[in-house]
C-alpha cells in the first residue's frame, strides 16, 4: 500500500506538462479538469498514507516537491496568461515559494519536516478549488475564492514560517 500515495505523487508531477500545454493552447476546460485531477490525487496521496500509515521517506519528500511544483508552475501559467489579475498569482506565487525554499534549507540543515496546518491545507484546498474554478469557466466564483484565498495564503505562509523557525530553534537547543 505504500506505493499507492508515491504513485499519486508521481502522476501530480506528470500531470504538470500535459494541463500546462492545454492551458497554454486556452484549452482552459481540458487544462481545469486535469488539474482538478492533480487535486484530487494531492488529497488521496496524503490520506491513503496517514491512514494505512504508508509513510515513506521518499513520501515525505516527493508529496510537497510535487505540491509546490504543481502549484508553482500553474500559477505561472496565470501569471503569463493574465486570465486573472497578475497581482494575486504573483502574492500567492511569492508564498509558495518562500515555503518552498524555507522546506529546502531546512531538509539541508538536516531536519524533519515540518508539517503544513489545517490553515494552510485549507488555503490550499480554495487555491485549487480557485484555479480550477477559473480554468472550467466558473470566474465569478473563482474571483472571489481568489480573493478569500489571497490574505489566508499569506496568514497560513507567515505562520509556517513562524512555526518552522520555532521548530527550528527547538531542535537546535536540544
Amino acid at each position: 500500500m505504500s506505493a499507492i500515495p508515491n504513485l499519486l505523487s508521481i502522476t501530480r508531477i506528470i500531470l504538470i506538462p500535459i494541463y500546462l500545454y492545454f492551458f497554454m493552447n486556452a484549452n482552459y476546460l481540458t487544462a481545469g479538469i486535469l488539474f482538478s485531477i492533480s487535486a484530487i490525487t494531492d488529497f488521496f496521496d496524503g490520506y491513503i498514507a496517514r491512514k494505512y500509515d504508508s509513510v515513506t521517506k521518499l513520501g515525505r519528500i516527493l508529496d510537497p516537491f510535487a505540491d509546490k511544483l504543481t502549484i508553482i508552475s500553474i500559477l505561472i501559467a496565470l501569471i503569463i496568461s493574465k486570465i486573472i489579475p497578475v497581482f494575486i498569482p504573483i502574492i500567492l506565487l511569492a508564498r509558495e515559494l518562500l515555503i518552498f525554499l524555507g522546506s529546502i534549507v531546512a531538509y539541508l540543515l538536516g531536519f524533519d519536516f515540518i508539517h503544513p496546518s489545517k490553515l494552510g491545507k485549507f488555503s490550499i484546498f480554495l487555491l485549487y478549488l480557485a484555479i480550477a474554478l477559473q480554468l472550467i469557466g466558473i470566474k465569478i466564483l473563482a474571483r472571489g475564492l481568489f480573493y478569500i484565498v489571497i490574505p489566508l495564503n499569506i496568514f497560513s505562509g507567515l505562520n509556517y514560517v513562524y512555526t518552522t523557525i520555532k521548530y527550528l530553534s527547538n531542535k537546535k537547543n536540544k
